[in-house]
């Protein structure tokens, strides 16, 4: 296994277990897949940033077999094409609920809230956070997301949050199947 890169942020020894047992993820799409802002010209046609290295992180994870979703207060017809490019298996926009969402696809995919990480970064992400066994959080993060994360990325929402995520994960899973 390669050494841990100093760009990621550090994690604990039970955290790094809880990783890399996941079977999903799911992110918050505005202030973590973007850095938040929201274009609008003047007809009002909106337009937001994705990075293409955020999807490469989700592609990789999927293809470990990791489960990937968005969960998304906005609802984006920008951000659902998106998704639906990078063939997520879970796209929730104009969610007006994430915990009521979040429970409804850990219940349709069978699978255990320890299973599942969140990664949020607003106030409206802090029930999500109780519905999952993992919360994740990028380096802008609200101080009350980042005060309840288990793990908070170097990289900031929008700018590489997403990726150095699906990496630690992937290094969380890779760790453990070396061991076994």
């Amino acid at each position: 296994m390669s050494a841990w890169p100093n760009e990621w942020a550090p994690l604990s020894e039970n955290i790094l277990t809880k990783l890399s047992s996941l079977k999903m993820v799911i992110f918050d799409v505005d202030g973590v897949f973007t850095d938040g802002t929201i274009l609008r010209d003047e007809e009002g046609n909106e337009q937001r940033r994705f990075s293409v290295l955020d999807g490469h992180g989700t592609s990789r994870l999927r293809e470990m077999g990791i489960l990937v979703g968005v969960v998304s207060r906005e609802p984006s017809e920008i951000t659902k094409a998106r998704m639906e490019k990078l063939k997520l298996d879970e796209i929730h926009v104009g969610s007006t609920d994430k915990s009521i969402t979040l429970k409804e696809i850990i219940k349709h995919r069978n699978l255990d809230a320890n299973q599942v990480a969140f990664m949020g970064d607003d106030i409206p992400d802090l029930a999500a956070f109780s519905e999952v066994g993992i919360r994740l959080a990028p380096a802008n993060a609200q101080p009350q997301i980042r005060e309840k994360a288990d793990w908070i990325s170097n990289a900031l929402g929008g700018n590489g949050a997403v990726r150095e995520a699906c990496e630690v994960i992937i290094y969380a899973i890779e760790s453990s199947r070396q061991s076994d």
